[in-house]
């Protein structure tokens, strides 16, 4: 008589400890995207405005999607050596593209106003 019993194979897998490792994980990159986000307020950028009227030579200075400025031909990297040439009481049209960073367009911006050019316009699409 064998009073032994043969121990065999488990053949099944707990799969609750997987469960809760992974919905914890689920949780976990759920809080921190939120956090990630700050909470950002949406805005609503302007398609047009109303039409200005200039009976001066215009100045306009484009700027591209990678930053690059054009005047009168010419490309430039530097802000600065762009607004030294640029007139000083006149009103200067900028021209950006959409893509064009915010960084870029701010420090031109900021620039000219350090060289003493204070009438700045930005140039839309004029929505009807």
């Amino acid at each position: 008589m064998n009073l032994r019993r043969k121990k065999g194979l488990i053949a099944e897998i707990n799969l609750s400890p997987i469960l809760d490792l992974s919905l914890m994980l689920v949780i976990f990159l759920a809080v921190t995207t939120e956090f990630l986000s700050g909470g950002e307020i949406k805005v609503q950028v302007p398609k047009g405005g109303a039409a200005v009227k200039t009976r001066e030579e215009t100045v306009k200075v484009i700027v591209d999607k990678w930053g690059k400025l054009y005047y009168k031909g010419q490309v430039f990297k530097d802000p600065l050596k762009l607004a030294k040439l640029l007139p000083k009481g006149k009103t200067i049209f900028i021209k950006a593209d959409r893509d064009t960073p915010y960084k870029v367009v701010f420090n031109l911006l900021d620039t000219l106003r350090k060289c003493g050019i204070r009438k700045v316009a930005l140039v839309g699409k004029r929505v009807d």
